[in-house]
């Protein structure tokens, strides 16, 4: 049986999500979804359930599918983010340089 998800790409079926419910609604959506992942991660180790990994790669896929609709929503490009990813990598890497190197982390 084939779906319709099958003939679209990731980004066309994210589109035409985004366009169906609009951004006012999707923003809200992005917003759910992040908290669901917060809370995840949130969770003390022994509230965390047998089936963790696999929840936590569900809220971690919804909410790669709202990123990817701000991103949309706001013409970001991927190589812009890209950009700043790197920038922010780097500054990091230059900040744990610059500890003190006393053995502990």
């Amino acid at each position: 049986m084939s779906t319709e998800m099958d003939m679209l790409t990731q980004e066309e079926a994210e589109r035409q999500i985004l366009d169906h419910y609009g951004q006012k609604k999707q923003e809200l959506q992005a917003v759910q979804e992040l908290s669901e992942l917060i809370l995840l991660l949130a969770a003390r180790e022994d509230q965390r359930g047998k089936d963790y990994k696999d929840d936590l790669t569900k809220e971690i896929a919804d909410v790669l599918v709202v990123i990817e609709q701000i991103k949309m929503m706001h013409n970001i490009h991927d190589e812009d983010v890209t950009e700043v990813i790197v920038y922010k990598l780097r500054r990091q890497l230059d900040r744990i340089d610059k500890e003190p190197k006393n053995g502990s982390r």
